[in-house]
């Protein structure tokens, strides 16, 4: 059992301080850096065409997303490559495509 706890336990260090390289090019509009860097992970909802997510009121705005892409989260690696204007596009095109929870 202690095993199992110090396993989680070291994972789940390991996974919040995992970033990515990527970089995106310049001038790349937050769809091509949606598609390089989140689609690995992040599909459309099924029967939802170009929706990703569904978020309560209070996480539906590109602040949050900006966020959570420099910084990451439990099971998402931060991606500080990632800044500036193309952090602004990205972080809306995720938003713009986000539904209501």
């Amino acid at each position: 059992m202690k095993k199992l706890l110090l396993l989680t336990a070291a994972t789940t260090i390991l996974l919040a301080g995992c970033s990515r390289d990527y970089t995106p090019a310049a001038g790349a509009s937050g769809e091509d850096i949606f598609k390089a860097a989140c689609m690995e992970c992040h599909e459309a909802i099924e029967g939802r065409d170009n929706i990703f997510y569904e978020l309560s009121s209070d996480k539906k705005n590109a602040d949050y997303f900006a966020k959570k892409i420099s910084s990451g989260s439990l099971l998402m690696p931060k991606f500080p490559n990632i800044t500036g204007d193309s952090l602004k596009a990205v972080s809306q095109y995720a938003l713009e495509h986000s539904a209501d929870k």
